[in-house]
């Protein structure tokens, strides 16, 4: 499988795109893979005996769909970027934070410097845009030393789901590859029920997974085992996407 290249989504502190490889467990997005899997053999006689059963189970045949293997059209903005703290009340850094914020609300930009940089050595992001910032009017260049730290807690790639409804079709669409991963048997059921909640709440780009949409969606079965699974696989998920 190729591996993903950052796209460098979000550059926000404007400290020029981030390039790195992201682990070559990564769906490509590219079309000759799609036109791969689009070719290959697929049962998809297997998947509708899936979807029966779970149309049955947690629907009460409500359903009305039918199920391919096919590659999902489209991407979604899939977050691969360094995760850092968050500093909350009662945490060492907190007065910390709280004084640099005084200080740069009263114009002191100097005085803000020090605790700033306790947080951001502590590995907050926050704090790191802000020190680029205040850097940056200084003229001084440490700016794109934490214009870069601050890009790696941001990086994202277009990433091919793993499933979708098309409801114009009344169609749910299972990415071939997990045929080719030998999926088990709980993640394509739980990426059914998922895709079922879809027709169930319908949705609009602006909002694919409302909060009706969610109340259906968080109990289906073995969702985090699922979601899990299809993460060390590289595959978006509602826990690391960012929407269409």
């Amino acid at each position: 499988m190729a591996a993903y290249k950052s796209l460098a989504d979000n550059s926000s502190a404007n400290g020029g795109p981030i390039t790195r490889n992201v682990g070559d467990s990564m769906r490509a997005t590219i079309q000759a893979e799609c036109d791969h899997f689009a070719g290959r053999d697929a049962d998809d006689p297997f998947l509708f005996q899936l979807l029966a059963g779970v149309n049955k189970r947690f629907f009460h045949n409500k359903i009305q769909a039918e199920v391919i293997w096919q590659v999902p059209r489209g991407t979604v903005s899939l977050f691969v970027g360094e995760p850092g703290i968050q500093i909350e009340p009662g945490d060492p850094l907190f007065n910390q934070l709280q004084q640099a914020r005084s200080c740069l609300q009263q114009g002191n930009l100097s005085a803000a410097l020090q605790p700033l940089t306790a947080c951001a050595d502590a590995n907050h992001p926050e704090s790191k845009l802000l020190l680029c910032h205040i850097y940056k009017r200084q003229g001084d260049e440490r700016w794109q030393r934490y214009a870069r730290e601050y890009n790696r807690h941001c990086a994202t790639v277009r990433a091919v789901p793993a499933a979708c409804y098309y409801a114009d079709r009344s169609l749910i669409a299972i990415h071939p590859h997990l045929q080719e991963l030998g999926a088990p048997q709980f993640v394509l059921k739980y990426l059914l029920y998922h895709e079922c909640c879809h027709q169930l709440v319908p949705s609009s780009d602006q909002e694919p997974h409302s909060a009706a949409f969610l109340h259906w969606e968080y109990q289906a079965p073995n969702r985090d085992r699922a979601l899990h699974w299809l993460e060390r696989q590289g595959f978006p998920t509602l826990r690391t996407s960012h929407g269409p």
